[in-house]
């Protein structure tokens, strides 16, 4: 059995060794600590869920390459830090795509895609306008200016955390919509 107060190092040869009790020990160690410091990064709770679950399979998978002799705590950091590299990466490659498919010129697209995106645009044109002022005010700052969470509370003169609240909330919104929508 391992205690809260066992260094990782022995924990890493235990789990170079296949111990699923050290994985857990590790887990419970670092698990809360992943999902805070990632919900800085996504400011979504699911994603955040997701990574810290991505981090420990990648630590178990590559478990026989660790180094007893390194802090594993570097390793977990590192990954998740990769891990939300990608996340927001893709997200990004998304939201281009997005962008990009909605200002093509009308009749460069094939009919399907200009009924989709202009279906698609103004479901979005409608969960917006549903949203309160200060929220649509935010939303806009973010995705259509592309503001970072602290400067749109500079400039409204909101705490950094306020407004990374209302992103939550509106993202939550527009999951929930679009899933309810476009079911996968």
């Amino acid at each position: 059995m391992f205690r809260s107060t066992d260094d990782d190092s022995a924990l890493i040869s235990a789990l170079r060794n296949d111990s699923l009790e050290a994985f857990e020990t590790l887990y419970n160690r670092y698990r809360k600590l992943i999902f805070s410091f990632s919900m800085k990064y996504l400011f979504d709770t699911e994603e955040s869920k997701e990574l810290v679950q991505t981090v420990f399979i990648n630590l178990w998978e590559h478990r026989k390459y660790l180094d007893e002799n390194r802090p594993v705590r570097n390793y977990i950091y590192r990954s998740a830090v990769n891990a939300i590299f990608n996340v927001l990466r893709k997200k990004a490659v998304r939201r281009k795509y997005m962008l990009n498919q909605l200002q093509k010129p009308e009749e460069t697209s094939n009919p399907y895609d200009q009924i989709f995106f202009s279906d698609l645009d103004e479901k979005i044109k409608d969960v917006i306008g549903s949203l309160s002022p200060q929220q649509r005010k935010i939303y806009e700052l973010k995705n259509q200016e592309g503001m970072t969470c602290e400067e749109i509370a500079l400039k409204l003169e909101l705490s950094v955390r306020t407004v990374e609240n209302q992103v939550y909330r509106v993202n939550k919104l527009l999951k929930k919509q679009f899933r309810s929508e476009f079911p996968s």
